[in-house]
């Protein structure tokens, strides 16, 4: 049953994430400014306008120095927002140093009266992520519905994470939306509509 071997894989991958943050942690958080280092090459060939991040949650690699560079170069910020359970994410501007507020699912989002916005470019947190782009998340399907909407405009999906995180393979489901592409502090590779992969960097 898929959504078995997904716990067990969430499970699994949880473990590796915390392993890799403990290591980071120990020497020195270089992660969050190595993955910053790929701005060019993103900016370069994907030139978004709009970029949604996130504010990591416990493990999660910091994307918010890549965001900062994004910022540099022109591009607007926003963050995710959660409306409710069962629907996708609603998305409000926001640039570093704007005040937020407690979210659901221990989520800090930005405050209600900031401006609903459409991204064209996201930063998505993740469990793991494999060959082919398909993501392994929380399994509340916030990501997969969201992006269910906004790629049929345009928007496109970059999971972000530790080197540990790239596997082989990972279940999937009919529902799960695949990433257009994956940063971690040694690569950026993006795929086509084919699935053939491509690196932007490595290291």
């Amino acid at each position: 049953m898929v959504s078995a071997e997904k716990q067990e894989q969430r499970r699994k991958q949880a473990r590796k994430r915390s392993q890799a943050f403990d290591q980071d942690q120990a020497n020195g958080c270089l992660s969050a400014s190595l993955l910053a280092q790929m701005i060019d090459v993103l900016v370069s060939s994907q030139k978004p306008s709009l970029v949604s991040g996130y504010i990591p949650i416990g493990t999660e690699i910091d994307p918010r120095p890549l965001m900062v560079e994004f910022s540099k170069r022109g591009a607007q910020l926003c963050l995710p927002e959660v409306v409710e359970k069962g629907s996708p994410l609603q998305f409000r501007s926001w640039v570093p140093g704007d005040m937020l507020i407690s979210g659901p699912f221990e989520t800090l989002q930005p405050m209600a009266d900031a401006k609903v916005v459409q991204p064209d470019f996201l930063l998505l947190p993740l469990l793991g992520v494999d060959g082919t782009g398909v993501r392994l998340g929380y399994g509340g399907g916030f990501y997969d519905r969201t992006l269910f909407n906004l790629k049929g405009k345009g928007a496109r999906a970059f999971g972000v994470g530790y080197d540990v995180q790239l596997v082989d393979h990972l279940a999937s489901e009919d529902h799960d939306q695949l990433l257009d592409g994956v940063i971690t502090p040694s690569l950026c590779k993006v795929w086509n509509e084919e699935r053939q992969a491509r690196y932007l960097a490595q290291k």
